[in-house]
């Protein structure tokens, strides 16, 4: 008996199902016949009753809609009711979800450049385009020379821009993670800023590997952004924080600069790196930590930078917890004292960081050379400093 009934289901199933399919493909055939035997004003009114009826299966319709309009794309400024049509039909597609417009879609945004219609289209490929890898990089290379035109300052639509930005977002493609990046750094709108940054958290593929792409290939003011990015994600692991901390002061030490104000950038991401590595005691950039401190005293020296620099230098080498920055800061340390000695006096914030990171490191290197800070002319404080410094050695 179950049986019987079982087989008396799947028979109505079948039944029904084809009928309803039959109905559909009948009711598609219909709309899209008088469509094309119809004058304008009346494809405007099938396209109407048919997102009415809000029947599935009529996204070839629709498609036809899209078409028809493109096939009349000189017209397109000239008559407003091709927008309308497009902008009934945009909606049904991205509703439908009806992928196999895609092409279409993006054909429609390049030949009518209205803002309602754009931004409609931009919509639409958002929800239809996730397969369609061409129609994606042209959404890419569009919102690139949107990024250089407003770079060069000239006026854009803002709101066709914020559409591109979330579309991409929503398709989540690994291509367009550095032009989303550069979106956001170019501060078209707080808005944009924003949907940039949250579409930046939603493209697929590995974060970590899109940071340092931005770190490597891009301007130093967007490096800036994708290290504090970086720094400030949950996704990534403070391993991952740490070795993309290291490579950004590693290509900031490395990238040859001129001008005087990308300069002052390059060494934020060298502190920021420094900082960064120094809270997460990141040994294994000691070099690199070496040569940020020996570049940051020459500059210094120089007058090229202030004096946090080369204190916040000192600070990240005592975190090592590497015998290498112990001794380079016992070399300086050297060198601090034989200024000392030599009655050309000394800065007493510097030698204090010195003193103190040495202790912080423990290492014996530092032992003689902090001992004869006791004989030298260093006011109470530092020499104390230096007393607890070595107590902390260990042997």
């Amino acid at each position: 008996m179950r049986k019987v009934l079982w087989i008396a289901m799947v028979l109505m199933t079948l039944v029904f199902g084809s009928a309803w399919t039959q109905q559909t493909d009948d009711l598609l055939n219909a709309f899209q016949r008088n469509f094309v035997i119809s004058s304008l004003d009346v494809k405007l009114q099938i396209i109407q009753d048919a997102a009415d009826k809000g029947s599935e299966g009529l996204g070839p319709l629709y498609l036809q809609a899209v078409d028809y309009v493109l096939s009349n794309a000189s017209l397109i400024a000239k008559d407003g009711r091709f927008g309308q049509l497009s902008e009934i039909a945009l909606q049904q597609i991205d509703a439908l979800g009806f992928s196999q417009a895609s092409r279409s879609v993006w054909q429609l945004f390049e030949a009518d450049t209205s803002t309602g219609v754009r931004v409609r289209a931009l919509a639409t490929l958002g929800t239809i385009a996730t397969e369609d890898e061409d129609t994606i990089l042209n959404m890419v290379i569009w919102l690139d020379k949107q990024n250089i035109i407003h770079e060069a300052g000239k006026p854009q639509d803002i709101q066709v821009i914020t559409a591109a930005a979330e579309a991409l977002g929503r398709l989540g493609a690994e291509s367009s993670f550095q032009v989303i990046f550069t979106a956001m750094y170019m501060g078209y709108s707080d808005l944009v800023t924003s949907l940039c940054r949250e579409a930046l958290l939603k493209i697929r593929g590995d974060l970590k590997s899109h940071l340092e792409g931005i770190l490597k290939d891009r301007p130093f003011p967007e490096k800036r952004l994708a290290l504090l990015m970086a720094l400030e994600s949950e996704r990534l692991e403070e391993s991952e924080k740490a070795e993309i901390a290291a490579f950004a002061l590693d290509i900031s030490l490395h990238t040859g600069v001129k001008e005087a104000d990308v300069k002052k950038v390059a060494r934020e991401i060298r502190r920021l790196a420094v900082r960064a590595l120094g809270e997460r005691q990141w040994s294994a950039a000691t070099a690199l930590l070496i040569e940020h401190f020996d570049t940051s005293l020459q500059e210094t020296d120089r007058g090229l930078a202030d004096k946090n620099l080369l204190l916040e230098a000192i600070a990240g080498l005592g975190s090592m917890q590497s015998r290498e920055a112990a001794v380079r800061l016992t070399q300086y340390l050297v060198l601090l004292n034989s200024y000392t000695e030599k009655g050309q006096g000394y800065d007493e914030q510097i030698m204090m960081a010195v003193v103190t990171n040495l202790g912080k490191l423990g290492d014996k290197t530092a032992f003689d050379d902090l001992m004869y800070v006791q004989y030298l002319n260093y006011g109470s404080t530092i020499r104390n400093a230096a007393k607890t410094a070595l107590e902390n050695i260990k042997w």
